[in-house]
């Protein structure tokens, strides 16, 4: 957010008031006087001190012991007992310290020409002196109440490339009118004379015994082409080729080609071309393809069911299958864009209703379409690879079977079509058991909008919410946390044992949906295609990508975290250098495979061992409108920016390769496969210089990981997740009796 300002001006003078308070006393017992709100007693996360005397302690007994033993209830924060009692001779007073952000100090540092505030802002590489080879880090501290600018500093912690700094290496006081600095120096293979080369991960053993079941990709949108209003984005998922992926209408006369066109250049950020209607794109599809698919094209399918086989067949095999919709296309108002073009359409002419569930019924009719073709090319009924599930038996015979299970669901705004103003009970009552009816059992409650169950994550222009300068954060936040009808929602899917995401909430929604999943013991939480907090610099360090703490609730809960394997830029990601042995893979080439890697070595680190049960997924988000991981070599390489660290010819993903033979075999193939470059009508793949350019290539993208260093059991979390998401669906389901 431009021009963002994170002084905040400290309480003048000690305040008197009365707050709602209560003991935990009944009548006639010791009791609690007014509450008065007293000085800051922490910074990080902010406390207030409040006090009371503590009156009616009957004769004889301990003031001391009855203050230890008193509870209450003040502003909403509960407590057992003070923090802190205090005899002072006349009285006897207890002292309790409330979490209070008015306390709470921060970092926060100007960036990119003081355009921008971020948590901190990268300073270099350091040539000379104690910290030669690091990069610098630094930013300034504000909200400093109740302490020493010198205190506050050597107090206040910090995350950078997943490294939790209990104090800066320095702290320099600047004075009165630019502050207190703190400065971290890290590790980073760009400022290193002798960075470690990229070398093929060992072949290791794995660290659980059994077959490897393969991986579940827990966020795909095949149907998207019936998705807002069926004119943005192009290509069937099924039926021949020629007429599934027919050419686009970027330059043909069609009504809508100037939509298409238009939201293909936003999204690849030519925002002239589009405002000016102007931009065009390579429109020929079927047989040469020579535009689409690819990783940076956003608006054609990549999910046509051949590709889809080709992943399955080479470790996928289970696959969530979102519904997804967006009216905002259109001229909606309810978004993030300046008020001077707010309303305007992008898009005109749509062929189908723009209405969120009349959307969803449509995507979700047509995903059993598919299961039906593609049993016709395979033998009939039941006969194909593709199979849509219902429970997690079902899933876990299909995947013991090598198919494919599929679970349906739901990513879009309006959910049960309740907006924040029509809410009631019985729509969402009655709105989840159609959901269910349908065959869903995956769903978000939240998706881009502020609706009825919670105020969204805004980390784009396309969210919409009331916006505060949320403190530890790269960008706004939204005011808005999980409502009370959040909660409806909540129960009425945990009552039905389906899996719930948690992922674009707020960061008030995130903490209330996983605190409520938590008091009802919920292990079907998951958050199925996000980037990481703790890994994250300058913008990307946004509300909606979860904080390792958060990460560690939901997989406490026996949840599951599914990494997107778009992470972002070489600015936006840090480089992971906390492994145990001190093995790192160089972050040099980003928006790629290698930038994916970083979160995912944190992630795996912050789980720990149960992570090797499965508990970690991916979430490509396929014709999701979010890029995918680019090239490392040819004419696009490293998309997100380069460091001085070249990619050597030698960590390519070398032509054929095979997936981890311990992957359970597909039920199409006779023997484990060998993957070539992968050729569809005139059109042969390399991942090498195409990247992720349609969800066929994800082997391609697994291979490219264990060439640039993950060893063989470092991916063992991910190809265990099919199973694990049987279990923790299971689990769901055994829990959803008990919900209250």
């Amino acid at each position: 957010m431009k021009s963002r300002s994170f002084l905040r001006r400290p309480a003048l003078g000690v305040v008197f008031l009365a707050v709602f308070a209560t003991s935990t006393s009944v009548f006639g017992d010791p009791y609690w006087g007014t509450f008065k709100k007293d000085g800051c007693t922490g910074i990080f996360p902010g406390k207030r001190q409040y006090s009371a005397i503590l009156y009616g302690i009957p004769s004889g007994q301990s003031w001391e012991t009855t203050c230890a033993n008193m509870g209450a209830t003040i502003n909403g924060q509960v407590f057992t007992k003070p923090s802190r009692c205090k005899n002072t001779g006349f009285n006897e007073w207890g002292e309790f310290d409330l979490i209070d952000d008015s306390c709470e100090a921060n970092w926060a540092a100007p960036d990119e020409g003081g355009i921008y505030n971020y948590t901190h802002k990268n300073d270099g590489c350091q040539s000379s002196g104690t910290y030669a080879g690091k990069r610098k880090y630094s930013s300034r501290l504000w909200n400093i109440v109740g302490l020493t600018w010198e205190e506050a500093c050597a107090k206040m912690p910090i995350t950078i490339a997943g490294k939790t700094y209990t104090t800066p290496h320095r702290c320099v006081n600047t004075g009165g009118a630019t502050g207190m600095w703190g400065e971290w120096y890290v590790a980073d293979s760009s400022c290193e004379t002798a960075p470690q080369a990229y070398n093929r991960g060992a072949n290791d053993s794995l660290k659980r015994t059994g077959t490897l079941s393969g991986y579940v990709d827990l966020h795909t949108h095949p149907m998207a082409n019936l998705g807002f209003g069926g004119v943005i984005f192009h290509g069937s998922p099924f039926g021949p080729a020629a007429t599934a992926l027919a050419d686009c209408p970027s330059v043909s006369d069609e009504g809508h080609s100037a939509g298409h066109s238009r939201v293909e250049a936003i999204v690849q950020d030519d925002v002239i071309g589009a405002l000016l209607g102007t931009v065009r794109h390579d429109n020929r599809g079927y047989s040469s393809f020579p535009y689409w698919p690819a990783n940076n094209s956003y608006t054609h399918q990549t999910m046509y069911y051949e590709w889809i086989k080709r992943a399955y067949e080479g470790g996928m095999r289970a696959m969530v299958v979102l519904a997804v919709n967006g009216d905002y296309m259109f001229g909606a108002t309810d978004n993030g864009l300046p008020d001077i073009i707010k309303g305007i359409a992008i898009a005109t002419d749509p062929v189908y209703d723009l209405n969120d569930m009349n959307t969803l019924r449509r995507q979700t009719q047509a995903v059993y379409d598919m299961q039906a073709w593609i049993d016709d090319q395979s033998g009939g009924p039941g006969q194909g690879w593709f199979r849509i599930v219902k429970t997690p038996a079902e899933a876990q015979s299909v995947i013991s079977g090598g198919k494919l299970a599929v679970v349906l669901g739901a990513e879009v705004d309006y959910l049960v079509d309740c907006t924040g103003s029509n809410c009631n009970d019985s729509m969402i009552t009655q709105g989840v058991q159609e959901l269910y009816d349908l065959g869903l059992r995956y769903v978000f409650p939240i998706h881009l909008k502020t609706n009825g169950f919670g105020g969204a994550g805004l980390y784009n222009i396309l969210g919409s919410g009331t916006k505060y300068d949320c403190k530890h954060y790269g960008q706004d936040c939204n005011v808005a946390g999980l409502t009370t009808y959040g909660q409806k929602v909540l129960r009425e899917l945990m009552k039905k044992g389906m899996i719930i995401d948690v992922g674009h909430m707020s960061a008030k929604s995130l903490d209330g949906a996983i605190t409520f999943a938590e008091q009802q013991s919920y292990p079907g939480i998951v958050t199925g295609h996000t980037g990481v907090y703790d890994m994250a610099n300058k913008g990307n360090r946004h509300e909606a990508n979860p904080t390792g703490a958060a990460l560690k609730r939901i997989s406490t809960l026996g949840g599951m975290i599914g990494l997107i394997t778009g992470q972002g830029n070489l600015e936006e990601i840090g480089e992971w250098r906390q492994n145990s042995d001190g093995s790192y893979i160089a972050h040099a080439c980003g928006g790629t495979s290698q930038t994916f890697v970083q979160s995912y070595q944190y992630l795996k680190n912050l789980i720990g061992d149960p992570a090797y049960d499965g508990r970690i997924a991916i979430g490509t988000d396929f014709n999701g409108f979010a890029h995918m991981p680019g090239p490392r070599y040819g004419t696009r390489a490293c998309p997100g920016g380069t460091s001085t660290i070249a990619q050597p010819e030698a960590s390519k993903v070398g032509y054929p390769f095979a997936p981890d033979s311990s992957i359970r075999l597909a039920a199409t193939l006779a023997a484990n496969p060998s993957l070539g470059k992968y050729s569809f009508g005139n059109r042969t793949f390399d991942f090498n210089t195409e990247g992720a350019s349609h969800i066929g290539l994800m082997p391609d993208f697994f291979e490219d990981l264990r060439q640039q260093g993950l060893k063989r059991s470092d991916l063992e979390p991910v190809y265990r997740s099919a199973d694990f998401f049987t279990t923790m669906w299971q689990n769901a389901v055994n829990r959803s009796g008990s919900i209250q």
